[in-house]
């Protein structure tokens, strides 16, 4: 019984605090500050330490919704089959576009982490940053990362890059719903992807596309890399 009230409590505390901090970063003109993610995310964190609740008690009262998650990344393919005639008519150049944002990716993280004079474990796990969560953490057990590190550099990789991403591509007066897709997508992962929903559903479909095709790429480069490097 204890345990139903508190699932019912966690689950409606997470919807509420979302939502109202949604509605808040609306009102705000998408103020990037107050992406939701960041807001609800400091407010759900501060409540469970006030209530001394641990993480992992918290998980098990809201495990729905990360089952949740994982439906609504399949259901991206929906809408990107609603754009089935605008990527058959821009396939090429969006192919080459997202190699060449994988490889700039991996370059930017390596020189970055070179330049901070990173461990290699350290590094390594950096060269994931622009990898959805489950999938980085796989590479890094391939080439020698840390996986709670890695977490961390990739949350916080998407959560900047949602928050920041279209606030910059505003100012650069990039519009094309491909365009965004693509550099929400590949730069900011699930967090990115699912900003660009909130700016079209073209966007959002081709933000998915370019999340699932980066993560396939740098699985196959980044391991041969690293071995080649070592």
């Amino acid at each position: 019984m204890t345990h139903n009230i508190n699932l019912l409590f966690w689950l409606a505390c997470t919807f509420g605090t979302y939502s109202t901090m949604l509605l808040l970063y609306r009102r705000a003109d998408s103020t990037p500050f107050l992406h939701p993610v960041v807001t609800s995310s400091a407010l759900i964190i501060g409540l469970l330490l006030w209530s001394d609740v641990s993480y992992s008690n918290f998980r098990s009262y809201t495990w729905i919704l990360s089952e949740g998650l994982e439906l609504a990344t399949v259901a991206i393919a929906i809408p990107l089959y609603r754009e089935r005639k605008r990527l058959a008519a821009v396939w090429r150049p969006f192919v080459l576009a997202l190699g060449a944002a994988t490889l700039i990716n991996l370059s930017v993280a390596f020189l970055v982490g070179w330049g901070l004079k990173l461990n290699d474990v350290s590094l390594m796990s950096l060269m994931t940053k622009s990898v959805t969560t489950p999938v980085a953490i796989g590479i890094s057990d391939l080439i020698g990362g840390n996986a709670s590190l890695v977490a961390v550099i990739v949350i916080s990789t998407g959560i900047i890059g949602a928050m920041l991403g279209p606030w910059l591509l505003t100012r650069w007066q990039v519009q094309d719903p491909v365009a965004l897709g693509l550099a929400l997508g590949t730069l900011s992962h699930g967090v990115g992807t699912a900003r660009a929903f909130q700016i079209s559903p073209a966007a959002g479909a081709f933000a998915g596309l370019s999340m699932a095709i980066c993560a396939i790429l740098t699985s196959l480069v980044l391991p041969s890399l690293i071995a080649a490097w070592l």
